[in-house]
């Protein structure tokens, strides 16, 4: 699991306007469908709220992931863009820190 700064000048880069952090994650297949990728990428959100707050988030995945797509949604990114790239449709899903 990643938070790390977008590039806003990279040519992939879409919307750069929208967060300067995007979250990222890869976990080997014997440890899908466990609930490690919730845990691990709640806990990084919670610790980064803390050290950066109000500071909104971006992440990436192709449409057709259902299971990125609903972490996402689990996790309370929202759609922000889709757009094209690697061949495949690519969801940006964007995250805004809960108030206190």
């Amino acid at each position: 699991v990643t938070l790390y700064t977008r590039d806003p000048n990279h040519p992939d880069q879409v919307r750069p306007d929208l967060a300067s952090v995007e979250l990222g994650y890869l976990f080997l297949p014997t440890s899908w469908g466990h609930g490690y990728a919730t845990e691990a990428c709640t806990a990084a959100l919670t610790w980064f709220t803390t050290a950066r707050p109000n500071e909104p988030v971006v992440l990436t995945t192709q449409s057709a992931n259902q299971a990125s797509m609903r972490l996402a949604t689990k996790l309370g990114f929202t759609e922000a863009a889709r757009y094209e790239a690697w061949d495949a449709e690519q969801w940006l899903g964007l995250w805004t820190p809960p108030h206190a």
